[in-house]
């Protein structure tokens, strides 16, 4: 290609790129606009806006002076609240909206075209969001522009948008300073220099600081990148590297104090007194997470904002065109791997919010905002690596004329005729004991089959019931299995309605503790199993195989025994806990507790095997290795980690696979310890939940749970023995 075409090709691809840049902005500003029309009244929107009219007849009247003086609400700083005056003031003025207190529900009815005009204006720093981030990738973009939580409340009165949309920008001008360390580095010009660009991001980082707080997650993870990216390229070893580290701090504390000049600047009311009113707003912060009845009466666990994100939002039914937050998180976990080799600034940026949000005891939804951009990134990462670059692959290839007749090997299919007969009686053994289960799960998905119908269900119901609804020949009930007490004694068609609302999160909260409760108690029962395996191979341990059989012990015990053991011991009156602390243990008030609680007890009952995997690995592991990896000057850490642990993983992998499994149908431990609906895994509750929020006995809900389990389960195994090669021993 000569050097006129190159061009063309060049300028033929910045002009798709700025077309979907274009397209990306369209859909977002278009959901944005519906959703200022059609949100209903939320909580603290009467209040912001309330705060903007104060400023906006301040402007009004000329009086810039009260700008030092007025901050409604003044544990928030007050930039987002002075950009809706700003708007106001523009309008006729309207009667200024009531002072009602913190704990009032939402308004009822606020000031047109006020409460419009400030949505708008809300909504225009959302669509900006949206742009800057289609700019790094239009992909991340559109996933950002749909995601309902992000429309919601970057199209309501809030603070949320401004913020969210100069914490982006200092980002963006971050990773331009890298870029042009790097382009310096290689001898080229910048159009803009890197100090520039640095400080760029410090003035949007005390933009950001000024709209709402929370925001500065993304100021926390730049100052994290800058460490990383100084620590790398400083040479040295030891006590030298670090003085030499400490000499190249100069821009990171220049950027520091540039980003506290900009956040004093854009918030006059702190000018009387900076620093006795900026302690009042962040004290108040202390004092509203332990003391408000608000925050108390939710009751949401520390894991909650992990279920906001595993949900769409359910508040605004028929605001939204599509609802896909579930799959954008879920797209997020695949590609989060792939964003940190692009850019780990970004990730940077999802785990210092999400620590802060799990940390914080404060779990409003529109707290997610403080992520949602980094999560649309790595979003569109997962769904490239899941769908778009396989379809790519495959269109190539089918281009390419990969796809033809089938070569047909008769010696394959002559072998296959002669095993056949013998084939044949274990598949179908194998289709009724497996395929049959499944499709009888997904018929009962399907109806409202609960514990009063359970005759019927059983004789013929759930069969009759779905193949009468996929044909066609009644129609679909109306089935709200929670909002009252199941009385009928037939099984009905109810559609694929259970199915939707579990796509769409609408059991969250019991999927999101369900996947936490297996993450932890397998990895709890890896860490432990293979630290004691590893502690009982070392040489000079005496009494090696009594030790051995004396842990080997709780795995020998049936597990629902070992349940009621535990049960005896954390019983909240008469268990040995409470006797020894002379009152009750009443653990079941508290998530986290609870968690805590079960998590020992399966642990002690889950590590034996582990422990026995691994012991088994360690003695097969040839003690050349070793040998060679201590001349090469290998120390411990370095032995295990290049060594032992890579020959660990082929046996102790298919052990924690069963571990996994075990402990996503580990309903005897909760049901034997007594959970409450706040700590039970999802099947648990649906078989046994009269003691909680709803009837029990729900099987057709327990069955859609399932189907989507099942789902999930094979994924994510299909993908572990994909990348561990789980059932290859290379050295046994």
């Amino acid at each position: 290609m000569d050097e006129r075409g190159g061009r063309r090709e060049a300028w033929l691809r910045r002009g798709v790129a700025v077309l979907a840049v274009v397209a990306v902005v369209l859909i977002g500003a278009g959901v944005r606009l519906q959703a200022v029309d059609r949100l209903r009244i939320d909580y603290d929107e009467d209040d912001y806006l309330r705060a903007g009219q104060q400023y906006a007849a301040a402007i009004r009247a000329g009086d810039w002076a009260a700008f030092t003086e007025l901050n409604y609400r003044t544990e928030h700083p007050p930039l987002s609240k002075m950009a809706y005056g700003v708007v106001l003031a523009a309008l006729p003025p309207a009667d200024l909206v009531p002072d009602r207190p913190t704990t009032a529900g939402p308004a009822t009815l606020l000031p047109e075209p006020q409460l419009t005009a400030a949505r708008l204006t809300s909504a225009t720093f959302g669509i900006l969001a949206v742009a800057a981030v289609a700019i790094v990738d239009p992909l991340g973009g559109l996933l950002l522009g749909i995601h309902t939580w992000t429309i919601k409340y970057s199209s309501q009165v809030m603070l949320e948008a401004l913020p969210a949309f100069t914490s982006i920008l200092t980002v963006l001008a971050y990773l331009g300073w890298k870029r042009g360390r790097s382009a310096r580095a290689a001898g080229r010009r910048t159009r803009v220099s890197p100090t520039t660009w640095l400080a760029l991001s410090a003035v949007f980082l005390g933009i950001t600081a000024s709209g709402k707080y929370l925001y500065v997650a993304a100021g926390v993870a730049v100052l994290l990148d800058m460490l990383w990216v100084r620590w790398s390229s400083t040479a040295g070893v030891g006590l030298d590297r670090w003085r030499r580290l400490g000499r190249t701090f100069a821009p990171s504390i220049a950027w520091g104090l540039l980003s506290i000049a900009a956040f004093l600047a854009t918030d006059p009311y702190l000018w009387p007194d900076p620093i006795g009113r900026l302690q009042d707003s962040l004290f108040f912060f202390a004092r509203y997470a332990n003391e408000a009845p608000e925050v108390a009466n939710a009751g949401y666990p520390l894991w909650q904002p992990l279920v906001w994100l595993a949900q769409n939002d359910l508040f605004d039914e028929g605001v939204f065109v599509v609802t896909l937050d579930v799959f954008i998180t879920l797209l997020a976990l695949v590609g989060i791997g792939r964003l940190w080799r692009r850019e780990r600034t970004w990730v940077l940026w999802i785990v210092v919010a999400l620590g802060f949000l799990l940390l914080w005891p404060v779990k409003w939804p529109q707290y997610v905002l403080a992520l949602s951009a980094p999560l649309s990134l790595a979003a569109a990462q997962g769904l490239r690596a899941v769908l778009l670059e396989p379809a790519g692959r495959w269109i190539a290839h089918v281009r390419a004329g990969g796809i033809g007749r089938p070569r047909v090997d008769r010696r394959a299919v002559r072998d296959l005729g002669r095993a056949a007969p013998w084939l044949l009686p274990g598949l179908a053994v194998l289709a009724v004991l497996l395929l049959f289960p499944l499709l009888y799960q997904g018929a009962m998905a399907l109806t409202d089959f609960t514990s009063t119908a359970i005759r019927d269900g059983l004789t013929g119901g759930v069969v009759r019931e779905a193949a009468r609804g996929l044909t066609g020949q009644v129609p679909a009930i109306d089935y709200q299995p929670f909002a009252s007490q199941a009385t009928s004694t037939r099984v009905h068609f109810a559609g694929f309605g259970l199915l939707w609302d579990i796509a769409r999160g609408g059991i969250a909260d019991l999927l999101v503790y369900t996947v936490i409760w297996t993450v932890l108690s397998v990895g709890l029962q890896a860490l432990l199993g293979v630290s004691v395996a590893l502690l009982l191979a070392r040489r000079g341990i005496r009494f090696r195989g009594w030790w051995r059989t004396i842990y080997i012990l709780p795995w020998a015990i049936p597990e629902f025994v070992g349940a009621i053991f535990w049960f005896n011991i954390v019983e909240p009156t008469n268990g040995w806990i409470a006797l020894a602390l002379g009152g009750t243990f009443d653990w079941g008030s508290s998530p986290e507790i609870a968690l805590v609680v079960q998590l020992i007890a399966a642990t002690w009952i889950g590590w034996p095997l582990v422990f026995l995997a691994a012991t088994a690995a360690l003695a097969m592991i040839p003690r050349e290795v070793y040998d060679a990896a201590s001349i090469d000057g290998a120390g411990a850490w370095r032995t295990f980690r290049t060594v032992t642990f890579p020959l660990l993983l082929p046996l102790v992998i298919p052990a924690l696979i069963v571990r996994a499994l075990l402990a996503f149908n580990q309903f005897y431990l909760f049901y034997a310890l007594g959970s409450d609906y706040a700590t039970m895994s999802t099947i648990s509750f649906f078989l046994f939940g009269p003691n909680s929020r709803g009837p029990g006995g729900l099987f057709a809900v327990s069955a859609a749970i399932n189907i989507f389990v099942v789902i999930c389960l094979m994924v994510g195994l299909a993908w572990i023995v994909r990348r561990q090669r789980a059932g290859e021993v290379a050295y046994a």
